[in-house]
């Protein structure tokens, strides 16, 4: 499986923490059969009579390429047979952050081959996952009962697997500028062939580009209205004539006075009598004296009885003639039916059910559909489900068979974590084996199991509480051995803070150490523990470059704070086109702000909160005076945001010259000394501010 490994292995011991290290070094060779490595199917393929329990519990998850190995995979041992196969001894299924075991079988002994670890022989792990075998380098926790070799009926306890990265090169195309371009790609193929074409690609975009196959953003929307300036409905917006202009016409446009004309598009002031609409016909029932416009909804008058609670009620009467005589009562006037209602008069529909005794509910065998008075007679409710015993779907309370029986019964164990499960049965017959722990004198006894796996453990008495100095660590049941509480401290009398009590170093030792212990001077000890009095002079924070534009004389500690203009702005962006600009201005006194902001908008204040409206490069010009010196200093603003408004605002610098601090004209500035600069701009405009020039 995967592709194959020459391995050698060399073995270092080290005595931190106990533990013994094995590594496991590996070369690579050109993909090539050097050793088979055989996973077993099933457990009972490598079963022999002795074996040593191996327990893994990682300190972190096992990963390869940089991926971490998913839940499923399979971490086995493995010894090489007389073919020269890699064999595998034990193995368990990978999971996550989980503490797992499994048993490693020794060779019997019975047989001439090999079939298993001999005494002190050394592991060789191996971890399967796609497909693949990797090689693996363990790490083994070796104290007590662990060993870091097979031992028989012993215990091995690994806390650490690691698989070296195995990446090969992958091939593609490497230039970005052709479609085919694979960023995963480190060996370039000569797959690049189609040269990538920025432009719009949206057939139904006004700026569409056949030829265009990589999409830049730049498809503009069809506006279809009208073009026509001339008409009355022109739209300025539209780039595309849709044939909907309209020519004006005069006339009155409110629907409210009598004068108005539907054709009309323009008001021409028309408009004189207001409108009162209703019925304008005096014979009519609801004739309105004060309408002036007929709106259609007359009514003539029609007598008889308007009272719907009497028999001789007329719906379409509107005037009363007094014939109403006899009150309704209403129901079902029929007698052979169950809702018949002796008093009514007025038959309202609601006579449905013929009187007829049954059972009348669904859910029994004896349910009458013809019946519409239950006679109690129903006695056997109907209990739908597969009533044939031979198959999975088989209901033993069904007494109405609906057609579900489908999948013919096949018992079996149906339990996936049985050792016998069988992946076709679909009933269980109760006959399920499990592995583990039959002994019921051992530690770990698992009354569940019906296979004894050898993973038993035995009892081991001893003070099982950390917090005592008894504390046996292998111990798993307490005997009550536990006497002398632990008292963790400094045991060394020199140190600063040595503990009588101590009878366990914790490593907290202090050591005795004079100086200054006050951060706040600049002759601070970070070390020192015990302080001396040498704390003389107190740290001064501030900028400490004499050339810089706020240099404090007084600090003695650089805090970064160093400018080197007298005039800076600073922005942030609030989202959108909406940006906060703040002037900082250094050394200068009773002074006036001016913001221009490029697009024509100004201001004074020393914070603003400014909104561009419409996409395009501004800038942001910031100016401040005293009268006697005028500092300069700008800033580039890009705003690019879908559906704002495309506004290119360009201002071209026509000239720029330096002067020395004295006014007088320089042709070649000196890098590193400060001048007076002014540019001039094509609109007019002309800026002045000191620069450090570089």
């Amino acid at each position: 499986m995967g592709f194959a490994l020459k391995v050698y292995y060399i073995r270092f011991k080290l005595s931190y923490m106990k533990n013994r290290i094995f590594i496991l070094i590996f070369l690579f060779h050109n993909v090539s059969i050097a050793q088979d490595v055989n996973w077993p199917s099933d457990v009972t393929e490598i079963t022999t009579d002795i074996n040593l329990t191996m327990l893994v519990d990682l300190d972190q998850n096992i990963t390869v390429n940089g991926n971490l190995i998913s839940n499923g995979a399979l971490l086995g041992v493995f010894y090489q047979g007389d073919d020269g196969a890699m064999l595998c001894a034990g193995y368990t299924t990978y999971l996550q952050d989980e503490i797992m075991q499994f048993g490693v079988f020794s060779d019997d002994g019975t047989t001439p081959e090999i079939d298993g670890y001999s005494a002190g022989q050394e592991y060789i792990w191996y971890v399967y996952e796609d497909g693949q075998s990797y090689l693996a380098t363990a790490t083994y926790f070796v104290e007590g009962l662990f060993d870091d070799v097979f031992q028989t009926n012993g215990f091995t306890r690994v806390i650490n697997l690691s698989i070296e990265d195995t990446e090969e090169p992958i091939e593609g195309c490497t230039d970005s500028l052709f479609i085919e371009y694979d960023q995963n790609a480190t060996v370039d193929d000569g797959s690049c062939v189609t040269e990538i074409v920025n432009g719009c690609t949206d057939p139904s975009s006004l700026n569409y580009n056949a030829q265009a196959n990589v999409d830049d953003g730049s498809c503009m929307e069809i506006i279809m209205g009208c073009m026509d300036s001339a008409a009355f409905n022109y739209n300025p917006d539209a780039n595309m004539d849709d044939g909907s202009c309209e020519m004006s016409s005069y006339g009155c446009t409110d629907p409210g006075f009598v004068e108005y004309n539907q054709e009309a598009n323009i008001d021409d002031g028309s408009c004189y009598t207001e409108a009162v609409y209703g019925c304008t016909v005096e014979t009519a029932f609801n004739y309105n004296p004060d309408a002036n416009v007929n709106d259609g909804t007359c009514v003539l008058e029609t007598e008889g009885c308007t009272d719907p609670e009497y028999v001789e009620y007329n719906e379409t009467a509107n005037l009363d003639d007094g014939s109403c005589a006899v009150l309704a009562i209403y129901g079902c006037t029929n007698p052979e039916y169950v809702e018949y209602y002796p008093p009514a008069n007025v038959d309202d529909g609601t006579c449905e059910i013929l009187i007829d005794g049954g059972c009348t509910d669904p859910n029994y065998f004896e349910y009458n559909e013809d019946a519409s008075v239950d006679d109690g007679s129903c006695i056997t409710l109907i209990v739908e489900g597969c009533t044939d015993d031979t198959y999975a779907e088989f209901n033993p309370s069904a007494n109405s068979d609906d057609g579900s029986c489908e999948i013919i019964a096949f018992y079996g164990c149906t339990d996936e974590t049985a050792y016998n499960y069988n992946q076709f049965a679909n009933v269980d017959d109760g006959l399920c084996e499990y592995f583990g722990c039959t002994d019921e004198t051992a530690f770990n006894f698992d009354e569940v199991a019906t296979l004894d796996d050898g993973s038993c453990v035995p009892i081991v008495e001893g003070c099982m509480n950390s917090y005592y100095l008894e504390y046996n660590p292998e111990a798993n049941v307490t005997d009550g051995s536990c006497f002398t509480l632990l008292v963790l401290g400094c045991m060394d009398e020199a140190a600063l803070n040595y503990n009588e009590y101590a009878n366990v170093d914790d490593g907290t030792c202090i050591a005795y150490v004079e100086g200054c212990m006050d951060e706040a001077y600049i002759e601070f000890l970070p070390n020192a523990t015990v302080d001396d009095g040498s704390c003389s002079t107190l740290v001064v924070e501030g900028c400490t470059d004499e050339t810089a534009a706020n240099y404090d004389f007084n600090a003695n500690t650089d805090d970064g704070s160093c400018s080197y203009f007298l005039l800076n702005i600073n922005y942030s962006h609030f989202g959108s086109s909406t940006y906060e600009f703040e002037a900082e201005v250094l050394s200068l006194l009773n002074y006036t702000i001016l913001w221009d902001f490029g697009d024509g908008t100004y201001s004074n204040e020393s914070e603003v909160v400014h909104t561009f409206i419409a996409n395009g490069e501004y800038l942001v010009n910031l100016t401040v005076s005293n009268g006697q010196m005028s500092l300069n200093d700008e800033v580039t603003i890009i705003i690019d945001i879908p559906d704002l408004i495309t506004h290119e605002i360009e201002d071209q610098l026509l000239e720029i010259h330096y002067f020395d601090l004295l006014g007088r004209s320089c042709v070649s500035p000196i890098v590193g000394s400060f001048y007076i600069r002014t540019t001039k701009y094509q609109s007019g405009k002309v800026n002045i501010d000191k620069v450090f020039y570089q």
